[in-house]
């Protein structure tokens, strides 16, 4: 009839209800007519939502609905005067087929949960216990397809409230835990007295082995049990614990004796330094006893917490000069300007004393030549001899270094190093294969005219290699272009003591290889700060020393007290052979004023004095002779 008004409206049927309301749903058709009963049952059955049902304008109340999306209500008044220009034979029709209000809609068979019908229609939900929270509750849900052929879909669905699933077990779980509980409280303490006899051997036994692995093998015993497998277990914790207390004893005298060893090679390499690896453990061992049993200062709360750590400085302070071993002999003994394997000042005297036969066969040929002309040739030659005389004692006290060299004293030695003489050999024979690589080849004619004292280019020597530190070693020195620097006038004009820069780089370098030997050695936890106390007994307060350039800030008390002890043990050393051994006074006056240029630490300095251990020091090592009074009270009231 529709069709027959509106031609142009096209009509689309469904085999199902609720396919027809969801292609409304979905906008796939724009309105659906059905009963009012049959619709609302549909909708309700399969949840279908956000629809608007509207009733049609039909004669005798004729119970037909039309179902819409909200947005297309125009479409009513269309459907509506459709419906008026319907003949009574349509609606007789009608009435009798669709339309009748008596007829009874069965609803017996309506899902009652939406869920059910998004799992019906979604396999992945199908066949399996889905877990789901609805209405602030918790439920189980099933969904079978059950269909057996046909088009028709049957499920079989169920859904159970969780609660009542648990309800039963839960009950006796409850029941169980409570009688559990009880019998726990009544037989705990059973157990425990029965266990008694067990437990406390075996927290015994643990307490044993805690010493073992904290290492108290003295404190170790025997625990008294009646069970012999716990008798046998304790002797074998006790025997296995002396065992390791004697082979660590043997393990640490090894390692003590060899190290003494090292230091004791060390100071035999040089006749001049021996006995100085040897006494600074000494004294600093001596330094520390006393700082510990002080309360004052900052000193209060230092101590060292056990034998090891007392043991690690000691090793400490045995191998703090352990990097000498690297360090040439005649650096190490260097006592004049002008000594490198030997005291080349020798080689100066020649060439005076070849300057004063050159005078006096000068004064002879006169004479023959001028017979007349004796008496001011005489006096001429003993001028000449005068001058020469001071010259040479002028260099060679130049040579010894004792006193500070003065602009003059250096313009001195270079107006001596202008006078010559003449070499009549060819000074390029008997070179050993590493001079020859070294001296300029040059093509002469004897005599040469040579200076009295002269740089050569073959005294200065290269470095073979590039000297380079491990950035995880912290060293801040800076490096010479040479290794060495032989100058005959170089060497002179060096203005305080016996070394140039060259030679005093040398020097301090065995930090630097004190540093590498022992960062290299795989040191036990006990001893793990051996190389750093052994590394800094040349820093400064004010972080002017080497290797690192350490400051107070960076600096422990067992590395200060190292640092005083070596300086001490130097200034009142009578084996140097670039100085003379300090009277006690004059050593500690010299410490004094190095504790004022933070060189040191003045408080330590006070407590050195204080505490008497510069005393008890110089009676066991230094001679009588060289310990004087010494006015401490000046020291420690400024």
């Amino acid at each position: 009839m529709i069709k027959e008004k509106y031609p142009l409206i096209d009509i689309v049927t469904y085999s199902h209800v609720d396919e027809a309301l969801r292609a409304v749903q979905k906008g796939e058709v724009d309105a659906f007519i059905d009963l009012e009963a049959v619709l609302s049952y549909v909708s309700e059955q399969f949840m279908i939502k956000n629809l608007t049902y509207h009733k049609l304008n039909i004669k005798n109340s004729f119970p037909l609905s039309l179902v819409l999306p909200p947005e297309k209500k125009p479409l009513l008044d269309i459907i509506n005067r459709a419906i008026e220009s319907l003949t009574p034979q349509q609606q007789h029709y009608l009435q009798q087929r669709w339309l009748n209000p008596d007829l009874e809609v069965n609803r017996t068979g309506m899902v009652p949960y939406e869920e059910l019908i998004d799992f019906a229609a979604d396999e992945s939900y199908q066949n399996q216990l889905i877990e789901k929270n609805s209405n602030d509750d918790d439920y189980f849900y099933y969904v079978r397809d059950v269909r057996r052929g046909g088009h028709d879909q049957i499920f079989f669905a169920s859904i159970v409230p969780k609660a009542s699933v648990y309800a039963d077990s839960e009950e006796r779980i409850l029941t169980s835990i409570y009688t559990s509980a009880l019998l726990l409280l009544v037989l705990l303490p059973l157990a425990g007295l029965c266990a008694k006899p067990i437990v406390k051997p075996i927290l015994l036994l643990r307490e044993e082995n805690k010493k073992v692995k904290q290492r108290h093998y003295s404190d170790v015993a025997v625990i008294p049990t009646r069970i012999k497998e716990f008798h046998d277990l304790s002797m074998s914790i006790y025997t296995a614990a002396e065992s390791l207390q004697k082979h660590e004893k043997r393990q640490e005298e090894f390692v003590e004796s060899f190290i003494q060893l090292i230091a004791q090679a060390i100071d035999d390499k040089s006749p001049y330094t021996a006995g100085h690896c040897n006494r600074v453990p000494e004294i600093a061992l001596m330094f520390a006893h006393e700082v510990e049993k002080s309360n004052q200062g900052q000193f209060a709360d230092f101590r060292f917490k056990n034998a090891a750590e007392r043991r690690e400085f000691k090793i400490a302070a045995w191998l703090h000069d352990c990097g000498k071993i690297t360090t040439p002999e005649h650096i190490v003994d260097k006592g004049t300007k002008l000594e490198a394997n030997y005291n080349r000042i020798h080689e100066i005297r020649m060439r005076f004393e070849v300057l004063w036969r050159d005078a006096e066969l000068k004064y002879l040929q006169h004479i023959i030549d001028n017979p007349d002309d004796q008496a001011r040739a005489l006096a001429t030659l003993e001028q000449t001899q005068t001058q020469l005389q001071d010259d040479y004692t002028f260099v060679a006290n130049a040579n010894v270094g004792g006193e500070f060299m003065s602009d003059e004293h250096i313009a001195r030695i270079h107006e001596i190093a202008n006078k010559t003489w003449l070499r009549h050999f060819d000074d390029h024979l008997g070179l050993s294969p590493l001079e020859e690589l070294s001296v300029l080849a040059k093509s002469e004619t004897l005599p040469v005219e040579e200076h009295l004292l002269v740089d050569k280019p073959e005294h200065c020597i290269k470095r073979i290699n590039e000297l380079q530190f491990d950035p995880a070693f912290g060293i801040k020195m800076q490096v010479p272009e040479l290794q060495y620097n032989l100058g005959e006038i170089y060497n002179l004009t060096i203005k305080r003591g016996t070394l140039t820069a060259e030679d005093r780089f040398k020097i301090n370098e065995h930090m630097i290889s004190t540093i590498k030997m022992l960062e290299s050695l795989p040191f036990p936890d006990d001893l793990a700060r051996v190389p750093r106390y052994a590394s800094t007994h040349h820093e400064t307060m004010k972080g002017t020393g080497y290797p690192r350039k350490l400051s107070a800030k960076d600096l422990s008390t067992p590395e200060r007290i190292l640092m005083i002890s070596d300086i001490f043990e130097a200034l009142t050393a009578a084996d140097r052979p670039y100085k003379k051994a300090k009277p006690l006074s004059v050593a500690i006056d010299i410490l004094h004023k190095m504790a004022l240029d933070e060189h040191l630490d003045m408080d330590l300095f006070k407590l050195f004095l204080s505490s008497g251990v510069y005393m008890q020091y110089a009676e066991k090592f230094l001679p009588a002779k060289q310990i004087d009074d010494v006015d401490i009270d000046k020291y420690l009231s400024s």
